[in-house]
């Protein structure tokens, strides 16, 4: 159990076969043990608990909840006991009582590091925003670090989150959080990422878009590095936020170049780059196009761009990226959406889909990369898209009742699995007529046999 770390002498070897015995899940013994113990010690509350642990874990509920609660009248605060009786309302499903077992500790030990924090963990896993606040505030004065002043920030933002009148959050539970957070700044003691996360949550929540992006742009904003494009990632949302359109492309332009294959930039670029072209925008005739660098504001340039990252992939030698050949299906998309006659110029999207299923199909993204560019077919290409993709399936003879060609190994296998579920979403499995759709049953359960039951 979690609290045998923690048992210190002269109880450490009166306490241990109990512990044993209930790691091994053999709650009788423990429960016979900790009885011999308790007539030659009465006073060792640790023991009753246990007791009480092996009780709950044999159905005896009400035995074990009597128990507990004599001990925690005792008020105790030794680590052996605290530790035990939290791990017996838990089991109980009794989290709140944890909460009033350290307020109690806390309260005759005023100074303990451990039962500030472990009370502070025991409010947030009943919800209590308020005093989780306080709590970590308390524990601050006692142990001035960074996470436990941040524990009370948090609490204030769930406060904030949770709370019903949306006003309230807005005036005084985030502009509170926004202060503290503040006042750690001016006193350049902003240490950890999380800390910086946390400001950045705040002021979004408040609305405060260009603020937020100060801190990200900022040296700040060099802590934000556990996530790959973190830093870009934000300061993009707040472009969005704050309509900076120009921005948005130039930061997307400059991601793309460095990582063809990240999605989320490639729809960032297009939504800017037709906010663009809808209000006329033009750079400047001199200087940067924008504060992340070159704009790019016109069709003919996006199939450029497109195609320069397609001919990139199609130059190497290891196997090609996904990104750029959907950005086209992509942007081909867009295009018809809008009724511009320069989608002709980036090709046939089924031939693209077809290029795409050969290089991909036997990768189970190939399937929902797929499926959301299946509207650029029209209705009469649905037949032939299929018949396209399952003649590219590798399949072998077999002997079979069916006389059915299996697939041959797994990515045969997920070719065959790809084509049959572009299939279905594309209707041609509904459109069946009864005798076809039982054809199409026993062939897919010839493919696809059900495991046999594991005995």
């Amino acid at each position: 159990m979690a609290a045998r770390g923690h048992v210190q002498d002269p109880n450490d070897r009166r306490l241990r076969p109990i512990y044993d015995y209930l790691d091994n899940g053999n709650n009788k013994m423990a429960i016979q043990q900790a009885d011999r113990l308790l007539k030659k010690h009465k006073d060792l509350h640790c023991a009753k608990v246990l007791k009480a642990i092996g009780l709950q874990r044999t159905g005896k509920q009400d035995e074990a909840f009597a128990l507990a609660q004599e001990v925690t009248s005792l008020e105790p605060t030794d680590d052996n006991s605290l530790q035990a009786l939290t791990i017996l309302y838990r089991e109980m499903h009794r989290p709140e009582l944890v909460a009033k077992l350290y307020e109690v500790a806390v309260r005759k030990v005023p100074s303990s590091e451990d039962y500030h924090s472990h009370l502070f963990m025991a409010y947030a896993r009943v919800g209590e925003y308020k005093k989780m606040q306080q709590a970590g505030m308390a524990l601050y004065k006692i142990v001035p670090k960074n996470p436990y002043y941040f524990w009370s920030v948090m609490s204030l933002v769930m406060q904030a989150i949770s709370a019903q009148d949306e006003k309230l959050s807005q005036t005084m539970f985030l502009p509170l959080a926004e202060r503290m957070v503040e006042k750690m700044v001016k006193e350049e003691k902003i240490e950890a990422e999380a800390e910086v996360q946390l400001y950045y949550m705040i002021l979004e929540r408040l609305g405060k878009y260009v603020e937020a992006l100060e801190v990200v742009q900022g040296q700040l904003g060099e802590k934000l590095t556990s996530e790959r494009h973190s830093r870009e990632n934000k300061c993009m949302a707040m472009y969005q936020r704050l309509e900076r359109w120009p921005e948005c492309n130039g930061m997307s332009l400059k991601v793309l170049l460095k990582n063809p294959d990240d999605w989320q930039f490639y729809i960032s670029y297009f939504d800017s780059l037709f906010h663009l072209i809808d209000q006329a925008w033009a750079p400047p005739e001199e200087g940067e196009h924008s504060a992340e660098g070159d704009v790019h504001c016109a069709v003919a340039q996006a199939i450029s761009f497109v195609e320069e990252r397609l001919a990139a992939e199609d130059g190497k030698e290891s196997r090609p990226l996904r990104g750029p050949y959907l950005a086209r299906l992509e942007l081909i998309g867009r295009l018809r959406d809008r009724g511009c006659p320069e989608e002709l110029q980036l090709g046939d999207p089924l031939e693209h889909m077809f290029q795409y299923f050969l290089k991909f199909g036997d990768k189970p993204c190939c399937i929902t990369d797929l499926k959301i560019f299946l509207d650029l077919l029209s209705p009469d290409q649905h037949v032939q898209f299929i018949n396209r993709l399952t003649e590219t399936v590798p399949l072998t003879e077999t002997s079979s009742e069916e006389g059915l060609a299996l697939p041959g190994d797994t990515r045969a296998l997920q070719r065959h699995l790809c084509v049959a579920q572009l299939a279905r979403s594309l209707g041609l499995h509904h459109a069946l007529d009864p005798a076809g759709k039982l054809a199409l049953i026993r062939q897919l359960k010839a493919h696809y046999p059900p495991r046999p039951a594991v005995r």
